[in-house]
């Protein structure tokens, strides 16, 4: 197991190597000064300058500035905004709570909801509900984001008015901030409105994340109907029921946590695609998170904020995948037979 962490530790950081290569590569290659674009500063004056060339070894060729780009990223410094002058480190700490928050609530009521839902289509002795679930899952799958988003924004935001369809949380509030986790913070807060400003925040979130959870909800439902029915067909299972095991002891102790190793694995490989749902979702309900920064950003041609963003994601997404696939395994018996077997 040790040599597998190894492994996995090695391709996180070969992962983020290529990464910063891929990014620092087309930061050379975009248009307008090379300065400018590597730290944000439109118009530096002699000595910003010289700071600069020294940080990011301007003079030393590409290879240098390479390892030197890496450096400063690996510290923090992400340079500043082209267009407020803030640090993007900053910018990224404001917005990053949202769409964590969005992103994690999202993810956990799917698994709250499809998990069971999964059961129930492989337990259930009725063909109807089984088709019934698949064709469900088959068409949530299907359906774009930014048409459930818009459709769910005119009739429950516009037409009938019950749930608000911008925003995090209505501005009269006054939120003390303690870990830019807005639930979180409002709960630690003391002022004697928390309880409407928390019932305010779900309001809020209820579109956004009824949208984000469509797909990791149809992936967690198939995946745990076939991995369930597969499990539920082994000879173990067949050993523990001639044993007298009651069937729900089967199920909840034996067959559901193997069931659930392959839901992480595939699971982790859609981080992907659900983070892009996250962006679309932030744009079409105007949530304060990194993905509206990230376009904002990009409409104003803010290269620094981009470069900051991108690298931000795709690390957070590189050490999900890992993380889940280390999960995976260690829920998983077969896989670690098979890493302790391997020389």
């Amino acid at each position: 197991m040790l040599n597998y962490l190894l492994r996995r530790i090695n391709l996180f950081v070969l992962t983020t190597l290529m990464l910063f290569a891929v990014v620092y590569a087309v930061t050379r290659a975009l248009p307008g000064d090379l300065v400018s674009n590597l730290s944000g500063v439109r118009a530096p004056d002699i000595a910003q300058l010289a700071e600069i060339s020294d940080t990011y070894r301007l003079e030393h060729g590409p290879i240098v500035g390479y390892v030197a780009y890496v450096n400063a990223r690996l510290k923090g410094d992400f340079g500043v905004s082209m267009n407020s002058g803030e640090p993007i480190a900053d910018q990224l700490l404001q917005v990053l709570p949202a769409t964590l928050e969005l992103g994690m609530l999202s993810i956990g009521l799917a698994l709250l909801i499809g998990i069971p839902i999964g059961m129930l289509a492989t337990l259930s002795r009725n063909t109807t509900v089984q088709r019934l679930v698949m064709t469900l899952t088959l068409v949530g799958f299907s359906l774009p984001v930014f048409w459930l988003g818009l459709l769910q924004i005119i009739t429950f935001g516009i037409q009938f008015d019950w749930l608000p369809a911008s925003g995090r949380i209505n501005l009269m509030y006054e939120i003390p901030e303690f870990s830019g986790l807005l639930l979180v913070d409002i709960f630690l807060s003391d002022s004697p409105w928390r309880a409407a400003a928390m019932a305010d925040a779900w309001a809020h979130l209820v579109l956004p994340m009824s949208v984000v959870m469509v797909l990791p909800l149809t992936i967690i439902v198939r995946i745990t109907r076939f991995s369930l029915a597969e499990e539920l067909d082994k000879n173990y299972i067949r050993a523990l029921e001639a044993r007298g095991v009651s069937r729900y002891t089967l199920i909840m102790n034996h067959a559901l946590p193997n069931a659930m190793a392959p839901v992480l694995r595939v699971l982790a490989l859609q981080l992907g695609p659900i983070a892009s749902s996250i962006i679309i979702v932030e744009l079409l309900f105007s949530w304060p998170g990194v993905g509206a920064w990230l376009v904002a950003a990009l409409r104003q041609g803010d290269y620094t904020a981009l470069q900051g963003g991108v690298l931000t994601i795709s690390l957070f997404i590189v050490f999900l995948s890992i993380l889940f696939d280390v999960v995976h395994t260690t829920l998983n018996p077969i896989s670690r037979k098979e890493i302790y077997g391997q020389r």
